[in-house]
């Protein structure tokens, strides 16, 4: 190889090198996007915040946008339970259930016979390998669930979490 190829390939990686480290939007540019919409709409209620959330998440917009709406609604009120269901559902699906399992908590707190509720606790505490508590909220779910076949797979999983 020459060393007019040498320098070609030499500046082709350096070319290549500059335009990866060149700066990109992060997070922080988007979170002062959503705090200029968010204000605004100073006067939207709760509900209206968490049905725009879920109509971003689901919508296929910037997620953290709808979640940033979530948690307003939750700094407004802490027991609002639809803000702290969905993002107790969203932290779970993300693999964040360190921040699912003190949501669906305060939930069964705030309504301790809401079926849904215990399976969600029950489903964090196991994802996040804590088979004691699992089994606990699973067999309270059972107590208080009325659809069988999710009464049946909540038994079933107790008995495959006791083994």
């Amino acid at each position: 190889m020459g060393w007019k190829q040498v320098i070609l390939v030499v500046s082709a990686l350096a070319t290549v090198v500059l335009l990866y480290m060149l700066p990109t939007p992060n997070a922080d540019y988007r979170t002062i996007e959503l705090k200029k919409e968010v204000e605004t709409e100073p006067n939207l209620t709760s509900t209206q915040k968490i049905k725009k959330a879920l109509d971003i998440i689901q919508g296929g917009g910037a997620p953290m946008e709808g979640i940033l709406l979530l948690k307003e609604v939750e700094s407004e009120d802490p027991t609002n339970e639809q803000a702290l269901f969905y993002l107790g559902d969203f932290s779970l699906k993300t693999g964040q259930f360190e921040k699912a399992i003190p949501r669906f908590e305060k939930l069964t707190k705030l309504n301790s016979t809401s079926p849904q509720y215990w399976y969600m606790l029950a489903q964090a505490y196991e994802m996040n390998k804590d088979k004691d508590k699992a089994v606990k909220a699973y067999q309270t779910f059972i107590t208080f669930g009325t659809d069988e076949i999710i009464v049946q797979d909540a038994k079933d999983r107790i008995k495959k979490l006791e083994n």
